[in-house]
């Protein structure tokens, strides 16, 4: 009896066991149809294996040539009245605003002289005597004070100054041993070009700009005229700044080496201020007076404008019985007469 109860304990010491350790680690059940919800009966655990996605095709590598290296942008020195870059925040200009020189007008065959050419085309009329007068006069000048360098101006435009600088010019240039060099230095309203039926694509205007243009480049000979022409080239629209080129002393300079007398078609004096860039590289200057159409007031600021001491005289225009008057005293004789808004009479 001792072995059946020892059996029992055993078998029982075993059921004990198997207990704790089912509470210690319960088994999931899934309970089923069949059975009542109390009982479940337990299921293994199926672990299905990972499937790992195929990774994507890559994209197809495409091999370009490699861009060349971009050039830096070269900032170009800055020219005199050459057109200037506004930044991108700028106001938006016109299309003509900053443009250093305007288009030049398409070249065209040499034309006929202007009928007011009187020393070139009727050297021996009373009018070419009159031009004569004041070639006297800046020959004598340049005898005493060696003048060669002589500005022709007026008050305003329409004073006739560049017909009478092209008959001065040709005036000096009938001596025979004369060399004569004509300058147009209006680069606003030039018209030199237009008087003697020259081609205006080039001269002073590009000169200026480009540091590479000689003055043979610019320098014409117009057959049966007797003296050398500079035209203005292109009109520029911003004068100011293109005649403040050091190249412009540099010209004058040339030509005082070159020539025995220079004439100069400079702006007129009243209406810009273009004049005060030429008055220091100039000898002096011949005021051009229209007559019964000249204020005396705009005749008294140009000459203030001009300054006293670089005043060689002053030749009426356009007026019947009055000669060229050039000596010193002509105008302060006409200065003198009452100011009141009368005009040159």
């Amino acid at each position: 009896m001792s072995k059946f109860f020892k059996a029992l304990e055993n078998a029982e010491r075993e059921r004990e066991a198997r207990r704790a350790a089912a509470v210690e680690a319960p088994v999931p059940t899934i309970p089923t149809p069949d059975a009542p919800d109390s009982v479940a009966q337990p299921q293994p655990s199926v672990v299905a294996p990972a499937v790992t996605p195929a990774p994507p095709a890559p994209p197809p590598v495409v091999t370009r040539p490699p861009a060349p290296p971009r050039a830096a942008p070269v900032e170009a020195a800055p020219a005199y009245g050459a057109p200037t870059r506004r930044t991108s925040d700028g106001p938006a200009s016109h299309p003509r605003a900053f443009t250093g020189v305007l288009e030049p007008a398409p070249a065209t065959e040499p034309g006929d002289l202007d009928d007011h050419l009187v020393s070139l085309l009727a050297p021996t009329s009373l009018a070419a005597e009159q031009y004569r007068a004041v070639r006297l006069h800046i020959e004598t000048l340049r005898r005493e004070r060696d003048v060669r360098l002589v500005a022709i101006s007026s008050p305003n435009r329409g004073d006739g100054k560049t017909i009478s600088a092209i008959n001065v010019a040709g005036a000096l240039a009938q001596a025979p041993d004369a060399r004569v060099a004509l300058v147009e230095v209006d680069v606003r309203h030039p018209g030199v070009a237009r008087y003697l039926g020259l081609p205006n694509s080039r001269g002073l205007s590009g000169y200026l700009i480009d540091p590479t243009m000689s003055l043979d480049a610019v320098l014409e000979r117009p057959s049966g005229v007797g003296f050398a022409v500079v035209v203005a080239g292109p009109a520029s629209s911003m004068p100011y700044e293109l005649l403040k080129s050091p190249r412009l002393r540099d010209l004058f300079a040339a030509l005082r080496e070159r020539f025995d007398f220079v004439v100069v078609d400079t702006p007129p004096v009243t209406p810009f201020p273009d004049v005060g860039l030429v008055r220091d590289l100039v000898d002096g200057f011949i005021l051009i007076v229209r007559a019964n159409r000249t204020p005396r007031e705009m005749v008294r600021d140009s000459l203030y404008a001009i300054g006293a001491d670089r005043v060689l005289g002053v030749v009426f225009n356009d007026a019947e019985g009055i000669g060229a008057e050039t000596d010193d005293s002509s105008w302060r004789s006409y200065l003198a007469r009452p100011l009141g808004g009368s005009r040159a009479a």
